[in-house]
């Protein structure tokens, strides 16, 4: 099914183009993120836009999906002059229909100023505008985004805690509650926070991956330390165990969280894997035939369209919800991702269908 609006862009001062697909509007409004690569591609912003649309759809939030990308080295010194002519050329979209959030290389702190910059006060106005909530009472509920718990902002933890929601739900779904081992792979914002929030609880992180090294520790790696000394998604060797970045895979743990990129490895890896679940914390973090390969050998697989959902989640928390504080936002995102794994588990199981193919036939219908 094709996009409802593609729109191309082309920056007027650098060699620079970008591309915003709105996959669906629901109830005139639809959220994504935006990404800044070298290596952005039309078709995969296109599949990433319909991604997520079924994510919203597979917690049954009222929006549609969206995404944009710029194509751009990451550390182009034009950086912030082009997204900020791009947010201005995007604006009315802005203020009437998109949600925008952070993805890949890009943080929400940065695309808030930028937005500033340009007389938008605000990236989610549209889902505020949309519910009835008048601009000063959903920027009141919106600042708690911004606010701090234990040191992170609740921007930067509401993805995150998706990810832990959904990977201590898979543990407990593999009879393994307590002394959860994890292997991460990424160490950039989702991978970070999802070290972070996993430690905190209790979890031994006994392997994390960055796209140079794999840092393994059989006892659980120091994550605040590693976190401290982590530079532009980078870990410092600080582990006495070394080894290449794709032997995150073949780490004995009970959970490997893949936070990281899309299509993070192949069929063929498969065999390498010595985990008994994956959660993807990554938009399409793994193909169809490699969810499906899994689910055949055994593996449980949660997939993106629950463990990434965190930051569609917390914004419902501000117009769904009347929070008080910034850790009501982060609780509601736990128990949402947390309800809705252990339900689509509990069909997994009394089907013998893989939890993807339990939620395609939810969204889609059989």
């Amino acid at each position: 099914m094709a996009a409802l609006l593609k729109i191309e862009y082309r920056d007027p001062l650098e060699p620079v183009t970008g591309v915003l697909v709105i996959d669906r509007l629901v109830d005139g409004v639809c959220a994504g993120g935006l990404r800044i690569a070298a290596d952005v591609d039309a078709d995969e912003i296109a599949a990433l836009a319909r991604n997520m649309t079924r994510k919203q759809a597979a917690f049954a939030l009222p929006v549609g999906g969206a995404k944009a990308g710029l194509r751009m080295a990451p550390d182009h010194p034009a950086r912030p002059a082009v997204l900020r002519r791009f947010l201005a050329a995007v604006a009315p979209f802005i203020e009437r229909s998109w949600s925008v959030g952070p993805d890949l290389n890009t943080t929400m702190a940065e695309l808030q100023r930028a937005a500033g910059d340009v007389g938008l006060p605000c990236l989610k106005l549209a889902v505020g505008r949309s519910r009835g909530l008048a601009d000063h009472e959903f920027l009141r509920r919106y600042a708690f985004l911004d606010a701090a718990v234990d040191g992170w902002s609740v921007h930067a933890l509401r993805a995150p805690a998706a990810v832990r929601a959904a990977t201590l739900a898979l543990g407990r779904a593999l009879a393994r509650p307590a002394g959860l081992r994890v292997a991460i792979q990424g160490a950039g914002a989702m991978g970070g926070g999802a070290a972070w929030l996993l430690d905190r609880v209790g979890c031994r992180v006994v392997a994390w991956a960055d796209d140079l090294r794999c840092l393994v520790a059989d006892a659980g790696l120091d994550v605040p330390v590693l976190l401290a000394g982590r530079r532009d998604g980078r870990l410092p060797e600080l582990a006495a165990d070394v080894r290449p970045s794709d032997a995150v895979l073949q780490v004995d743990c009970d959970v490997l969280i893949l936070a990281a990129v899309s299509r993070a490895f192949a069929i063929g890896d498969i065999p390498r894997l010595r985990c008994a679940g994956v959660v993807e914390a990554a938009n399409l973090a793994l193909a169809p035939d490699v969810e499906d390969a899994l689910h055949a050998a055994g593996v449980l697989v949660i997939p993106d369209l629950l463990a990434s959902a965190g930051g569609s989640l917390a914004v419902e928390a501000l117009y769904a919800g009347a929070p008080d504080g910034p850790a009501d936002v982060l609780a509601h995102v736990e128990r949402r991702v947390a309800a809705r794994v252990e339900h689509v588990l509990a069909d997994s199981r009394a089907t013998g269908r893989s939890p993807r193919a339990v939620l395609t036939e939810a969204i889609d219908g059989p």
